[in-house]
């Protein structure tokens, strides 16, 4: 797995995900906002994940299915 590459998440109930872009931390956020995103929020989305489950996350910004890795990497 590259550096830009899927983020794999295991035992996690839930996560911040950054929606503006702008964390230095992405996909997760880095607390740059202090709102939830909502109707044109640009803040954190709180994703509720299964923690029996293994989730991966999007590295590298192209996946059309945010915050999960669609494969997009790879093309």
């Amino acid at each position: 797995m590259s550096s830009n590459g899927p983020i794999k998440i295991t035992g996690e109930e839930e996560i911040a995900v950054c929606m503006c872009m702008q964390s230095n931390h992405w996909p997760f956020c880095d607390a740059s906002h202090h709102t939830l995103a909502g109707s044109g929020d640009l803040g954190p989305k709180l994703v509720t994940l299964d923690p029996n489950k293994t989730y991966y996350l999007c590295g590298c910004y192209r996946t059309k299915n945010k915050p999960f890795c669609d494969g997009s990497h790879e093309k």
